[in-house]
Protein backbone atom coordinates (compact mmCIF):
# COMPACT_ATOMS: atom_id res chain seq x y z
CA UNK A 1 0.00 0.00 0.00
CA UNK A 2 1.63 3.53 -1.18
CA UNK A 3 1.58 6.37 1.23
CA UNK A 4 -0.62 9.29 -0.67
CA UNK A 5 2.16 12.02 0.09
CA UNK A 6 0.61 14.58 -2.01
CA UNK A 7 -2.43 14.46 -0.09
CA UNK A 8 -1.52 17.83 2.05
CA UNK A 9 -1.08 20.83 0.37
CA UNK A 10 -0.23 24.17 2.39
CA UNK A 11 1.57 22.19 4.92
CA UNK A 12 2.67 24.98 8.10
CA UNK A 13 4.79 22.21 10.06
CA UNK A 14 4.51 19.11 12.42
CA UNK A 15 3.87 19.46 16.09
CA UNK A 16 6.64 18.00 18.34
CA UNK A 17 6.34 14.99 20.05
CA UNK A 18 5.72 14.22 23.39
CA UNK A 19 5.16 10.69 25.47
CA UNK A 20 2.67 10.36 28.51
CA UNK A 21 2.65 7.88 31.48
CA UNK A 22 1.32 4.88 28.99
CA UNK A 23 4.84 5.98 26.53
CA UNK A 24 1.94 6.96 24.02
CA UNK A 25 2.91 10.21 21.88
CA UNK A 26 0.95 13.23 22.14
CA UNK A 27 0.95 15.97 20.07
CA UNK A 28 0.23 19.53 20.65
CA UNK A 29 -1.68 19.72 16.66
CA UNK A 30 -4.33 17.81 15.44
CA UNK A 31 -4.75 16.38 12.13
CA UNK A 32 -7.95 16.39 10.29
CA UNK A 33 -6.86 12.44 8.68
CA UNK A 34 -5.20 9.70 10.31
CA UNK A 35 -3.39 7.18 7.93
CA UNK A 36 -1.81 4.02 9.73
CA UNK A 37 1.52 3.56 7.39
CA UNK A 38 3.34 0.83 8.59
CA UNK A 39 4.87 -0.70 11.80
CA UNK A 40 7.64 -1.05 13.93
CA UNK A 41 9.19 -3.24 16.51
CA UNK A 42 10.25 -0.27 18.80
CA UNK A 43 9.05 3.06 19.50
CA UNK A 44 12.35 4.81 18.72
CA UNK A 45 12.16 2.87 14.99
CA UNK A 46 8.98 4.23 14.32
CA UNK A 47 9.76 8.05 15.37
CA UNK A 48 12.58 7.53 13.03
CA UNK A 49 10.82 6.28 10.53
CA UNK A 50 7.92 9.26 10.61
CA UNK A 51 10.92 11.71 10.15
CA UNK A 52 11.10 10.49 6.38
CA UNK A 53 7.18 11.20 5.50
CA UNK A 54 6.52 14.33 7.27
CA UNK A 55 7.06 18.09 6.64
CA UNK A 56 9.74 19.66 6.25
CA UNK A 57 12.00 16.82 5.62
CA UNK A 58 8.92 15.72 2.75
CA UNK A 59 7.48 18.81 1.34
CA UNK A 60 3.80 18.04 0.73
CA UNK A 61 3.76 14.97 3.18
CA UNK A 62 2.08 14.13 6.44
CA UNK A 63 1.64 17.04 8.48
CA UNK A 64 2.14 15.38 11.80
CA UNK A 65 2.47 11.56 13.21
CA UNK A 66 1.89 9.58 16.03
CA UNK A 67 3.81 6.30 17.04
CA UNK A 68 0.78 4.25 18.91
CA UNK A 69 1.92 1.14 20.62
CA UNK A 70 -0.23 -1.52 19.04
CA UNK A 71 0.30 -4.86 20.73
CA UNK A 72 3.85 -5.82 20.88
CA UNK A 73 4.40 -2.96 17.93
CA UNK A 74 4.05 0.22 17.26
CA UNK A 75 2.00 1.68 14.73
CA UNK A 76 3.05 4.62 12.82
CA UNK A 77 0.18 6.92 12.21
CA UNK A 78 0.97 9.96 9.59
CA UNK A 79 -1.80 12.84 10.09
CA UNK A 80 -2.87 15.12 7.77
CA UNK A 81 -4.51 18.84 7.30
CA UNK A 82 -7.30 19.19 5.08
Amino acid sequence: MAVGLGLAMGVTGAASASVDSGSQAVFAAAADFWYLHSTYNSRAECEDAAQLYIWPNNPGGADDYECRSEGRRWGLWLGFLS
